[in-house]
């Protein structure tokens, strides 16, 4: 491995094509039975590598309060290198569709090319930062448990559009998870597993009735309405706990990815 170089990434935004949580944790976290996956959305990132002295630098076209990615850079703790990271901001921040963990997954990926990081140091700081930041690193289609750390891959579902809206303002997850009610738990129509073989099967009956969220019961009712708007006619859901939602349609802007993070160039000094 050289010193440094350049890598240009892709970080794609995901969608929870169902989402329930079963309960909450003696931990404090809450355990959630989840259909994630990656759609053609994403931020581009830059990151380049040079001999140096630890610092980081980071640009965005968006303000990032709390970057993810200067906590992962403080735990490498590498002292001999600097970083420049470029980042062009398109998916929507708190908005449910994990722009952050996508980046910070694209940074992890980028050290690991550099050799900065190993693959299994990648996925112990993943953990580390973020409970979907696990999932970005490998994308496509998983099935989701645990706080969100637990991920069962399974072939990527492929051939099926969404569009997705942004209402223009964001829901914190914090404050959306305190204000869940115990009795709301674990009543989703399908568990994750059985909507993704209703996908797999092309089951569009199964598809809609599995299209869950949890986190419509503590929205905005004007947002609600948005979405049952379009429910009528297509499988149609809040993703994360919002506030962004997505339509399962033909000819759909977005189209679901393979991966979590795609590598467009990488040059190496």
């Amino acid at each position: 491995m050289g010193k440094g170089g350049s890598v240009v990434l892709r970080t794609f935004a995901k969608l929870n094509l169902c989402l329930d949580v079963l309960r909450k944790r003696e931990d404090g976290f809450h355990e959630i039975d989840s259909l994630f996956q990656t759609i053609s959305l994403f931020d581009r990132m830059i990151v380049k590598v040079r001999q140096g002295n630890g610092d980081l630098k980071i640009e965005s076209n968006v303000d990032i309060e709390n970057n993810i990615i200067e906590k992962i850079w403080s735990l490498v703790g590498v002292r001999d290198r600097d970083v420049h990271v470029l980042l062009e901001k398109n998916i929507p921040i708190g908005a449910g569709l994990g722009g952050g963990s996508s980046n910070a997954a694209g940074f992890l990926v980028a050290l690991k090319l550099f050799g900065l990081i190993s693959e299994q140091e990648a996925f112990e700081l993943a953990k580390a930062v973020g409970s979907d930041v696990p999932f970005f690193l490998y994308g496509g289609t998983a099935i989701v448990s645990g706080k969100g750390e637990v991920i069962k891959e399974v072939e990527p579902l492929k051939g099926y559009d969404v569009d997705v809206y942004f209402p223009g303002f964001s829901i914190s997850t914090k404050e959306a998870y305190a204000k869940l009610k115990p009795e709301w738990f674990g009543k989703a129509p399908s568990k994750a597993a059985e909507l993704y073989e209703a996908y797999r099967t092309r089951d569009f009956e199964k598809i809609k009735l599995g299209t869950y969220n949890i986190f419509e019961k503590v929205i905005p009712d004007e947002l609600l309405d948005r979405i049952e708007v379009l429910r009528s006619e297509n499988p149609a859901a809040l993703t994360g706990s919002g506030s962004a939602y997505f339509v399962l349609t033909p000819q759909g802007k977005y189209h679901f990815t393979k991966k979590g993070v795609e590598i467009d160039a990488f040059e190496e000094d």
